[in-house]
């Protein structure tokens, strides 16, 4: 049985993305015959040109989580270790979420609440993408004058030589169904409902989102309600340099 839903979903994720990738490709076919049609036109080409990068950043990420889930589903995803700085995180993720949620007339906040040492030691870019999965999905799901939080807190970690760093993505969008919460990280899923099908995607980010907490040694979990938003935890214990962890009593 499990077999079978696994392979019904992959059937339906293929159809799906085949218009998914598609739409973005129309796109960008049918404004470069614009732009070829009025080269002497700034003001259009220029429009043109903007059409023609939205369209192909959508396809890239299609591309990415595609590649992304292959990798992992083959066991070819690891761990890049060093030191980096969480302030840096924070800021490299709203730099990206902040201008969409302003487009959306929403508001985000991040805040960093008692974490004791900010420069640890994990993989950056993979944390990075978690966040910007996180956050993203926020953004598309929470309509126009929603609220979207971004926490980094600090726990009791089991040493001293550890942070214990909680991750809060919480939104006060359109909320999940119980029955899909159960399915919400398994790959090839997304709720379907005349709300989220106008929001295009693969299905693959929160399988993607899991597999790299998995990775990194941490759990997620996820509250929501229809109609009153989602709170997502990720928590996770990162290494604190040497000389760091040396002065810390």
């Amino acid at each position: 049985d499990v077999a079978e839903a696994a392979n019904a979903a992959k059937s339906e994720f293929l159809s799906r993305m085949s218009h998914e990738i598609r739409t973005p490709m129309n796109v960008i076919l049918g404004t470069l015959q614009l732009a070829r049609s009025n080269p002497d036109d700034r003001e259009k080409v220029a429009e043109t040109l903007k059409k023609i990068g939205d369209a192909s950043d959508h396809l890239l990420g299609l591309i990415n989580d595609v590649l992304d889930i292959s990798k992992i589903e083959s066991g070819k995803a690891s761990l890049t270790l060093a030191e980096f700085d969480l302030g840096d995180s924070l800021a490299a993720a709203e730099s990206i979420i902040a201008p969409m949620a302003r487009d959306k007339g929403q508001t985000f906040c991040a805040e960093i609440r008692s974490v004791r040492h900010e420069r640890l030691i994990g993989d950056e870019t993979h944390l990075n993408q978690i966040l910007l999965n996180l956050l993203s999905n926020a953004v598309k799901y929470t309509p126009e004058g929603g609220r979207i939080w971004l926490r980094f807190i600090g726990l009791p970690a089991h040493s001293n030589a550890l942070e214990h760093l909680r991750i809060e993505v919480e939104d006060d969008g359109y909320g999940m169904t119980p029955e899909f919460l159960k399915t919400i990280f398994d790959s090839f899923t997304r709720a379907e409902n005349s709300t989220t099908n106008k929001v295009q995607g693969t299905g693959l980010g929160m399988s993607i989102t899991k597999s790299l907490v998995d990775l990194m040694g941490g759990t997620i979990e996820v509250e929501s309600e229809v109609g009153k938003g989602s709170l997502f935890r990720v928590d996770l214990e990162l290494r604190i340099p040497e000389e760091q962890a040396a002065g810390y009593f």
